[in-house]
């Protein structure tokens, strides 16, 4: 069977050499599992980020439903580093005050993706929810998010990549704290059969007719 409309995406390959499917490789492919679904989820969800040196997004979830989501950046009325460049350069407001790395908590104007998260879920009087809930975030939480996803209760959290930075003793506390305050604390990936498939529906047309209607 091929597509009906011949402006239908054809499959092909950009500069990195990974190869783009076409709609009908894409319907072919079995659908993501759970866990990869929210992870993409999660990594449409950084596109939003307006921090210039980590783009992070989160998705918390209840039984298999999205309760919220959220990403990194300046808090509301305050400028985004992103829109502050400079000739081109990427700004970033710490770096930028020559605050140290080990200040960057403090230092950092940016609220982080899973505070964002959990800010809103309170707005919208979901937080008994947030109870046994789980997080799925493109980057491993730091302390500061560690101990507030642990306060609102959320038991699981999947993550994408495992913070990394100069201080390795910090990142080593920083993970065996994550690890022993929740249920679940995991590192997670894309299998590259659901990277096909997700970005097969990303490139065009989603819901392209493939089968006559009738």
């Amino acid at each position: 069977m091929t597509p009906q409309n011949a402006d239908c995406p054809k499959g092909g390959s950009d500069e990195s050499g990974f190869k783009l499917p076409d709609l009908l490789t894409g319907r072919l492919i079995s659908r993501p599992n759970w866990d990869e679904y929210f992870l993409a989820i999660a990594k449409v969800v950084s596109t939003r980020s307006t921090c210039s040196s980590r783009p992070v997004g989160c998705v918390i979830t209840k039984d298999n439903r999205i309760l919220v989501t959220g990403y990194n950046g300046a808090p509301p009325g305050e400028p985004h580093c992103t829109d502050r460049s400079l000739d081109g350069r990427i700004f970033c407001a710490r770096r930028a005050a020559q605050v140290p790395d080990c200040l960057k908590l403090e230092a950092c104007q940016s609220l982080h993706a899973e505070e964002n998260a959990i800010k809103l879920a309170e707005r919208l009087g979901l937080q008994d929810l947030l109870i046994g809930s789980t997080v799925y975030t493109t980057l491993s939480p730091c302390i500061r998010c560690i101990e507030r996803l642990k306060g609102a209760g959320i038991s699981k959290v999947f993550f994408e990549l495992s913070y990394q930075s100069v201080d390795s003793d910090r990142d080593r506390r920083w993970q065996e704290k994550a690890e022993s305050s929740f249920e679940v604390y995991r590192q997670i990936s894309l299998s590259d059969p659901s990277v096909t498939k997700i970005a097969g529906a990303l490139v065009g047309v989603t819901s392209e007719r493939l089968l006559a209607s009738g």
